[in-house]
C-alpha cells in the first residue's frame, strides 16, 4: 500500500522553507535556502517512487517532516526558533534521504 504523504509533505516543507528564507538573512537564509533545494528534490523522487506506507521508516520519515513542518508554523508568527527549525529541516531530510535512497536501491 502507497500513499503521497511523504511527497505532499516534503513539498509542503520545501515551500515553508523558501517562505522563510526570506525573511531570514546571513548564514540562516543561505542554509534554509540549500534545505529547500534538497527538499524539492527529495519531493519528485518520492513522487517517482512507490513506497510502502505501513513501512515503519516510512511512517517516521512522515512525521518527521510534519515536525519541521510544525516548527516552521511557530517560526512564521515569530520569526524566531530559527536553529531549531532548520535542525528540525535537517532531521526531516536526512531521514526521508535514507528511506528514499533505500527505496530506489541506491
Amino acid at each position: 500500500m502507497s500513499d503521497h504523504a511523504l511527497a505532499e509533505g516534503l513539498a509542503g516543507l520545501a515551500s515553508r522553507v523558501d517562505n522563510l528564507a526570506h525573511v531570514t538573512t546571513g548564514d540562516d537564509s543561505r542554509t534554509l535556502e540549500d534545505q529547500e533545494d534538497r527538499l524539492a528534490k527529495l519531493t519528485l523522487v518520492a513522487i517517482a517512487l512507490e513506497i510502502d506506507a505501513t513501512n515503519a521508516k516510512y511512517q517516521d520519515a512522515v512525521k518527521r517532516v510534519q515536525s519541521a513542518i510544525d516548527a516552521i508554523g511557530d517560526a512564521d508568527r515569530k520569526i524566531q526558533n530559527i536553529a531549531q527549525v532548520i535542525a528540525r529541516v535537517a532531521k526531516a531530510l536526512d531521514v526521508a534521504e535514507k528511506l528514499l535512497a533505500k527505496a530506489a536501491g541506491i
